[in-house]
């Protein structure tokens, strides 16, 4: 609101110091400042040309501003050159309107909830249009196209609530410029040489793999296994949190003359998201609409010990920050099964490093006393 009163009446005072010094813009009706100019030519040539006030100024008047309109007013195209200075002083970022028409394409409108965020995905592409002609120019839309296509610049737009264009483009930069000073195309590319599955054949990223017990045999599962409900979620991912080791990883992480440290734990969780949003992508193209990850996390077992102020500093925070960060919109749903007492206590410690939109996705699941394969199989986990 303060923005726009400042370039309103920015506008009106160039109105009434340029003289006359522009030109209207070509609207539809190019007669629109007509009762300007015939206003001033209908005097004589004794009469002063322009109405003069405080010091032979002259402003608008309300009929002057009524034939004109607003467009021509708050038009970009006319402005006096000056214009630039006190914008930058102002520090007022205005952005030009575009037609739909001018906007560029995209490829993924099915998966696209509505008219008004097909629009605003386009207009997300042309605010990165020197990035995405980057991305295009290497061939990389082509090479990977569950990362730089469409689709996951659309997770990126549903990270914010308010669908915002701006936050979204920036956000997405930034995801760019984090794959290519991490390499992450090269981890990418390791899911390749392991026909897809979720466990890595580096020998680093296996060490870290052995003190996080996950599985993801669900999610491999052929798709015509899949329910008949909603198509656009998979069976679910397993991960055993009350096994996860974290005091003996911490230990390695943190020690000077071990063989793993924090970059080999982070790429073996990017090795698992990049795998995730690869199989996410090919069920989108399957069924028409975009997928995601449903997570069923077991807690038996888990303990305060595995919440060390070092692993939540020094291991936890950086991981939950790249994930959030570089991996929006992947899940739909984070089951919680078999909630110890101490799990109030670890709920404190976790939810500040977790956004406020992955909190909303966490259920909370009491009354069951199976396993967590019992959970996945008995269809409890669909809504």
């Amino acid at each position: 609101i303060a923005q726009f009163i400042c370039v309103l009446a920015f506008r009106v005072r160039e109105l009434s110091t340029h003289r006359g010094h522009f030109q209207a813009p070509s609207l539809t009706n190019n007669n629109t400042f007509t009762s300007l100019r015939a206003d001033n030519n209908s005097r004589g040539e004794g009469e002063k040309s322009r109405r003069p006030l405080r010091k032979g100024r002259w402003r608008p008047s309300e009929s002057h501003l009524t034939a004109a309109g607003a467009e021509p007013l708050f038009s970009l195209s006319w402005l006096p050159f000056s214009y630039e200075t006190t914008r930058k002083s102002l520090s007022i970022n205005v952005v030009k309107c575009v037609d739909a028409q001018d906007l560029p394409s995209i490829d993924c409108g099915w998966a696209c909830a509505s008219n008004a965020e097909k629009i605003q995905l386009r207009q997300m592409k042309l605010s990165l249009r020197s990035e995405l002609k980057m991305i295009e120019d290497v061939n990389l839309h082509n090479k990977y196209p569950d990362v730089y296509s469409d689709l996951r610049l659309l997770r990126f737009l549903r990270k914010s609530k308010d669908r915002d264009v701006k936050s979204a483009a920036e956000s997405y930069r930034s995801f760019l410029q984090w794959r290519k000073e991490n390499e992450v195309d090269n981890i990418r590319k390791l899911i390749e040489d392991c026909s897809g599955a979720f466990t890595p054949t580096s020998a680093r990223l296996q060490t870290v793999a052995t003190h996080f017990p996950t599985n993801f045999d669900y999610l491999v599962q052929e798709t015509d296994e899949m329910n008949d409900g909603d198509k656009s979620v998979g069976k679910p991912a397993i991960l055993n949190l009350g096994g996860f080791d974290t005091k003996c990883i911490t230990k390695k992480i943190l020690s000077s003359n071990s063989d793993i440290v924090l970059e080999d734990f982070l790429n073996y969780w990017i090795f698992l998201y990049e795998s995730i949003h690869l199989r996410l992508y090919q069920q989108s193209i399957q069924f028409g609409q975009m997928a995601f990850l449903d997570e069923v996390c077991d807690l038996s077992g888990l303990s305060l010990r595995q919440f060390s102020p070092s692993f939540v500093s020094k291991v936890m925070s950086p991981w939950l920050k790249m994930t959030q960060a570089y991996y929006p919109e992947t899940t739909r749903r984070i089951y919680i099964l078999h909630p110890p007492a101490i799990i109030k206590v670890a709920w404190k410690l976790v939810t500040p490093l977790l956004s406020q939109g992955t909190i909303d996705k966490i259920r909370f699941v009491r009354k069951f006393d199976g396993s967590a394969n019992d959970f996945v199989e008995s269809l409890s986990w669909i809504d």
